[in-house]
């Protein structure tokens, strides 16, 4: 369901920074699950975000933990027109926003989005990266679309240009390592930017 929800944000986000739909989005890697509470004293119902767990040391076959480059590590800011907050991108040593990075090891895995037995065996909070063509590409294990994220400068600042999908020179937005760069260019049309 996570990859589901992260895979339709990807792609309804393509949509409205192409300008084709204006519906209100958010781009966040990491879809955290909600639990609904119910309060004792005012019945209202409360939405409480619970960080996934992180197991470094969870096996996946034909997959084996790797490092993230240490230029991509850090926390970055990405910020859309419809919302006056900026999102948390976290990228450490061995996770991307809460997902334990893996690099596959087996050429000869395939992998099938649709096998019921592949769900199962590749559920949790894991993420494929690659590096290649300068730029750091990460993607659930059963997605079929890799997001590509570029080390860059927009006006002065540095930012990781992102982009999704066969062309991984489009660019779909950006994420900046300043919060208030972020919401600056909120509204900004990076596809119009060259890399």
């Amino acid at each position: 369901m996570k990859k589901l929800i992260f895979t339709s944000t990807i792609l309804l986000t393509g949509l409205i920074l192409a300008g084709c739909a204006p519906v209100k989005h958010q781009i966040t890697h990491t879809e955290t699950s909600s639990k609904k509470a119910l309060h004792s004293s005012s019945h209202k119902k409360q939405h409480k975000n619970v960080a996934p767990k992180i197991d470094l040391r969870k096996k996946y076959k034909g997959f084996k933990l790797t490092t993230v480059p240490s230029q991509y590590r850090g926390i970055w800011y990405r910020a859309d027109p419809y919302s006056k907050k900026a999102t948390k991108l976290v990228i450490t040593t061995h996770t991307f926003n809460d997902y334990v990075t893996y690099r596959k090891t087996d050429p000869n895995l395939k992998l099938d989005h649709n096998s019921e037995k592949q769900n199962k065996e590749y559920a949790g909070n894991a993420v494929m990266i690659s590096t290649d063509n300068g730029g750091l590409k990460e993607r659930n294990f059963l997605d079929t679309v890799d997001m590509v994220y570029k080390l860059g400068q927009f006006k002065g600042n540095d930012c990781l240009f992102m982009s999704y999908g066969t062309n991984p020179n489009a660019v779909n937005g950006v994420a900046f390592k300043d919060k208030n760069v972020a919401l600056k260019y909120r509204k900004y049309d990076f596809s119009k930017v060259k890399q």
